[in-house]
Parts: structure tokens; C-alpha cells; sequence
């Protein structure tokens, strides 16, 4: 059964240990996707890769994960398309993590996103 998708999350991150990558699997497992049959996280080498559009993703609590594995090594991000609120948020992961916000209107024109 489909439902409506309301919200769109990709990104990807590398380097990932053994536990950042569980850590990261156990979050996504409280995803409510539109297709459960297609997984949510993904590992590529040493990337995770995150592919989702449903009705709910722990975005704050990959954020936190993020923050308790980040190092300077670190690189990557995460997109987040609120379908709903006509927002994209992008966190951007770069040694740290910063976040910036448009509307989906403006976002073509937004060189800071």
C-alpha cells in the first residue's frame, strides 16, 4: 500500500565505522517509508548512503547520531524535502555540520543551499 509522500530524504556520509554505521541503521529502522521493500540506509565501501520518501524520518535523531560520530574526516550531507511545508533543508557535513533552508521555490536560486 502506497501512501502520500510528504517527505524526502537523501544524503550520504564517509567515511563509516562498524558502529556509526549501526547506529545510523538502527535510526532509519523507525522510518515510515512508501515503499518498505526499498531499504532506507545503504552501505557502499566505506559510504552510507540514505534514499527515503514516505510519511516519517527521524531526521533530529540522525542529526544527534551525526554529531556524536562526526570528525574531521568526515564528509558528505543530507537533504531534506518537506513536500508539506515547500522546504528544502540541507545539512552539510564537511568535518562538522551546518544547515541551511529555502523554500522550494526559491531554491534554484539560492546559491547558499
Amino acid at each position: 500500500m502506497t501512501r502520500r509522500v510528504i517527505l524526502k530524504v537523501y544524503g550520504q556520509i564517509r567515511p563509516v565505522s562498524d558502529d556509526f554505521y549501526a547506529a545510523l541503521d538502527n535510526i532509519c529502522a523507525g522510518a515510515i517509508a512508501d515503499s518498505p521493500d526499498e531499504p532506507v540506509l545503504q552501505r557502499e565501501g566505506e559510504m552510507a548512503r540514505i534514499s527515503f520518501e514516505g510519511v516519517y524520518f527521524p531526521v533530529e535523531e540522525i542529526l544527534k547520531t551525526l554529531g556524536l560520530h562526526l570528525g574531521p574526516e568526515h564528509k558528505g550531507g543530507l537533504d531534506v524535502l518537506d513536500i508539506e511545508g515547500w522546504r528544502l533543508t540541507r545539512h552539510v557535513v564537511d568535518g562538522g555540520l551546518r544547515t541551511n533552508s529555502a523554500g522550494l521555490n526559491s531554491v534554484l536560486d539560492y546559491a547558499g543551499l
